[in-house]
Parts: structure tokens; C-alpha cells; sequence
């Protein structure tokens, strides 16, 4: 296999990027430093990576037009910025990943761009509802499972502008005590309820000591078995993860249990296989080493990494240093970032052609997350009834509605994962966005095209299904041909020349 040692993207010299050009290596790596030193403008913003002053006023009114609306809209912490290119607009990507066709993956995340004001009556605001199925800070939409919301005064360390709670977690979000306590008396009120995901935004980014309260009055319900830590630290802010974190966690989940201690595990949020560093890579040895299995839930995210190559190298890298790929998840259709979903369809051609391809181990279930409460729901091999496609999932795309199958036996009729808009309105976000990057052809959202009366007329990546034959996967993938299609996958095909390149290795020596 045509792989190097070396499997971490390389970030940036910090020292090289002018904002960061006096910092010392002790306050890189300081995750405080980190946090006050965010990016939250963009007179900082230009000093890491390039963008003219057309962009640079578009994006500002962007920030802007975000903050009237509640959200904000800029953190990104150094370290994650370090990652960007420095000419986003013409990133530098893999073979076979359509490097002209793309922007940075970090940009692209963490950057608001005109995009998020585009089509603004396709999507919802907290199209999740969490609000309609919670009891304080416990949501709840599985008979085991609930989530607890934690956040105190702040949300994540760095902002994903395709978040799904975009407009409720900011730097001001706090959940108060009683919100808390209430969560936590339903936990325990509930004995159904043996899981529990501790998140914020993110669970990390709150005070060691409410964390400390939660994780131990957690500890006390004895129908309660196990507990995620929902978090983007390891991502976006490695340093944040100490050994004295981890021990906090690891003693107070289990300070007042009585029996089997609870199993506490990690959930990441990793997109792009450039997230994986080396920086990563010991975070998470870690996180491992205090006993936490780690496992990831990736969005597939239109301009980021729709591509087989760039989902395959981000499943496999993600697994060689100890995190689980656990769910590959259809975007939201969240008002502001209809522009990231790529249509099902396709999701489900990547997965098909990844299976075998790549160890089973290393490919997440496709899934969405079906807005209004109603669940994951799996969208291979089951589930999504997607509609015009006949019985090959290679042969059309998913043009409107589709009916799914929810965990609890309810059927859905009308799903439809993409947004709508009217041709004009499609064509002017393109040209917006050309005229933003400055070229044509990297900004093509995936829509679905309606005339005045709201009728379906087509959709806008028709013709753009991929194709994966055996060759092209094993290329993609960087598998040495054993014939004209195929690795090597018997090794009996060439068992004379094994048996002599045998006889002379130090193997048949050492018998």
C-alpha cells in the first residue's frame, strides 16, 4: 500500500504567521492562551491567512448580519486557525480531490461567508426543536438515552459555522444550575434511562468544578451505566486535554457508584482528514491511556468532504491513531447552511464503494438525524426509501421526497433532506459567491430547483453522480495493482513467488 510514516496533516509555523509571530512555545501550548486569543475578528483574521479587501468586507458583512440575528458568528482558536492555509481560496489538497474545485476544509468551517445568508427560506431555525422533548437540561428522543446540556458561559472553543445549534450556543450560553439539577433529577427519576451524553456545546469547555458536580451526582444513579463526553477539544484546541482533566472525569464518574463502574467514553467531531495532526494524535493518546474509548461522528458536509478520497483518508487516519469512526451524518437542514448538505444519494454511493475497501471497523453508519425529535435513522442499508431510483442506488439522485423509517416504527412520507429554491435565487447565490472567491465553478449548492407554483424542476448536481470502478477505487485509495482492476487480495494467486522470496527471507531463516 502506497502510504508514508507520517499520516498527520502539518500545520502552519505559528511563528511564520504574523498575529503569532512573538508567541513562545509555553503559551502555544497553553489552552488559556488559546482561548483569549481567539479569533473573533476580522482585522485578526487577515493576519492569518489571505484575503482581499472585497472578501475581507464580505465576510464582515456577514458577521454582522449574524449578530443581528442572535449568533456569533467568529471564534476560532489559534491552534485550529493554524491549520488554514494560507491561501485558503487555492488550497493544496490530495490527488484526485479536486483541489480547484475547493476551498480550505478549515475555512470553510469556521469562516462565515455570504453563503450563510443565502437561500434563508430553505431551511429551519433549531430545526431540531430540543426544546418540545426536554425536562430542564435532559432531552430526551430514545427509551435509554438522553442528552444533558451543561454549557456555562460559553459554547465550544471554536465556532462551526455548520453547526445545528448555531443560533442557540454562543459565547454568552449558559444553562443555569436548576436547569441542571432538574436534568439530573429526571435521569434519575427515569430508570429506563442508562446513558447519558454530557454536553454543552461542548462539555470540556465548561468550569472543572461543574463538570466535577455533574459527572458525580451522574455517578449516584445507580440504573445509569454509561456516559459520553460530547467534545471538539481534541480537534480544535488539543492543549486543552491534560492528564488532570482526565483524572477529574475518570475519578468523578464513578466518586459514589456503587457496583460495575460506569463506562465513560469520548465523543469527537472530526470532518476532514487535515483535522488529524500530530498534535491530535496525543490528545488522544491521552484520552486513551486514562481507559476512554474514543468515537467520532463526522457531517458530510458539501465543499469539505464529499469525495471518496477525502471521506476514505479521514475514516482510516482517524482510526490508526485510536478513534472509531461511529456515524457519518447527513447535514441538517438548518437555516444558513442549506449550502453544506449534499444529497443522500450520493452519501449512499460513497458508503456502498467503501465497504471492503477500506476495514469494516473504519466505516461509520450513515445516518440522519431527522429534525422535530424524531431520531438518527439509518440511511444505508435501510431506511431511506430514497424516490426515481429504480433498484440500483448508482442510477439517480434523491430529487424529492423520500419516505424514511424511524427507530420507533413510524414512517415518514415527506422527508426530503435538500433545500428549495427558485432558479433565480439559485443563480444568484452562485454569482455572489463567484465574484466572493474570486472564480467559478468551487460554489455549487445542492438544490432543489422549483418554479413559482413550488414545483420540482430539477435538481442543481443532476448530472454529477460519481463513478467508482474497481481501478479508480484502488488508485484512490493507493493499493499497488495486482491485475489491471484489483490489489492483491489471494495470496495463493502468486504462491511459487511467495514460496521463494520465503526461502530467502529472515523468516524461514529464524526456523
Amino acid at each position: 500500500m502506497k502510504t508514508t510514516d507520517n499520516i498527520f496533516y502539518q500545520p502552519r509555523n505559528y511563528n511564520t504567521i504574523s498575529l503569532w509571530k512573538n508567541v513562545t512555545k509555553d503559551q502555544w501550548n497553553d489552552a488559556n492562551w488559546q482561548l483569549k486569543n481567539s479569533i473573533r475578528s476580522v482585522e485578526q483574521l487577515k493576519k492569518v491567512i489571505k484575503i482581499n479587501t472585497f472578501q475581507e468586507s464580505e465576510i464582515e458583512r456577514t458577521i454582522i448580519a449574524l449578530k443581528n440575528e442572535g449568533k456569533e458568528a467568529l471564534r476560532i482558536t489559534p491552534y485550529y486557525a493554524s491549520l488554514m492555509q494560507e491561501d485558503p481560496f487555492h488550497p493544496v489538497m490530495l490527488s484526485d480531490e479536486k483541489a480547484k474545485k475547493r476551498l480550505d476544509p478549515f475555512f470553510w468551517q469556521s469562516v462565515p461567508t455570504p453563503a450563510n445568508l443565502l437561500f434563508p427560506d430553505t431551511g429551519l431555525e433549531g430545526a431540531m426543536n430540543e426544546g418540545s422533548r426536554s425536562y430542564g437540561a435532559a432531552y430526551q428522543r430514545y427509551p435509554n438515552r438522553v442528552a444533558l446540556f451543561v454549557a456555562e458561559n460559553t459554547s465550544c472553543a471554536s465556532y462551526c459555522v455548520h453547526c445545528q445549534r448555531a443560533k442557540s450556543l454562543d459565547c454568552s450560553a449558559d444553562v443555569n444550575s436548576t436547569e441542571i439539577n432538574k436534568g439530573l433529577f429526571y435521569i434519575g427519576y427515569n430508570k429506563n434511562i442508562n446513558e447519558v451524553l454530557v454536553t454543552g456545546g461542548d462539555a470540556l469547555m465548561i468550569s472543572k468544578s461543574r463538570l466535577q458536580y455533574v459527572l458525580e451526582e451522574l455517578s449516584m444513579i445507580p440504573h445509569l451505566r454509561t456516559i459520553r463526553i460530547a467534545t471538539r477539544v481534541p480537534v480544535v484546541m488539543p492543549m486543552g486535554i491534560t492528564d488532570d482533566l482526565l483524572e477529574l472525569i475518570n475519578i468523578s464518574a464513578n466518586k459514589y457508584n456503587k457496583g460495575v463502574d460506569k463506562y465513560v467514553y469520548f465523543m469527537t467531531h472530526i470532518n476532514h482528514y487535515q483535522e488529524i495532526t500530530e498534535d491530535l494524535a496525543i490528545a488522544i493518546k491521552k484520552i486513551r491511556k486514562h481507559g476512554f474509548t474514543i468515537r467520532n461522528q463526522t457531517v458530510l458536509l458539501n465543499h469539505v468532504n464529499d469525495n471518496y478520497k477525502t471521506l476514505a483518508e479521514t475514516f482510516r487516519r482517524m482510526f490508526w491513531i485510536g478513534i472509531h469512526p461511529y456515524y457519518l451524518l447527513q447535514c441538517h437542514k438548518e437555516k444558513g447552511i442549506v449550502h453544506f448538505i449534499t444529497p443522500i444519494q450520493i452519501g449512499k454511493i460513497y458508503m456502498k464503494h467503501l465497504q471492503g475497501w477500506i476495514s469494516g471497523v473504519t466505516v461509520p453508519r450513515y445516518a440522519a438525524n431527522v429534525e422535530g425529535g424524531g431520531g438518527k435513522i439509518l440511511l444505508m442499508p435501510s431506511g431511506h426509501d430514497t424516490l426515481n431510483t429504480g433498484s440500483n442506488i448508482d442510477d439517480k439522485i434523491s430529487e424529492s421526497y423520500a419516505t424514511i423509517h424511524t427507530w420507533d416504527s413510524k414512517t415518514m412520507f415527506r422527508y426530503e433532506a435538500l433545500g428549495r429554491t427558485t432558479r433565480e435565487e439559485f443563480e444568484n447565490g452562485v454569482k455572489i459567491m463567484d465574484e466572493f472567491i474570486g472564480r467559478k465553478g468551487v460554489f455549487l449548492p445542492k438544490l432543489i430547483i422549483v418554479d413559482k407554483e413550488g414545483k420540482h424542476v430539477e435538481t442543481t448536481n443532476r448530472t454529477k453522480l460519481p463513478t467508482l470502478e474497481k481501478m479508480k477505487k484502488s488508485k484512490l485509495l493507493g493499493y499497488d495493482l495486482f491485475d489491471k482492476n484489483m490489489p492483491l487480495t489471494n495470496p495463493t494467486d502468486i504462491a511459487d513467488e511467495l514460496e521463494k522470496q520465503f526461502k530467502n527471507s529472515k523468516y524461514c531463516r529464524k526456523l
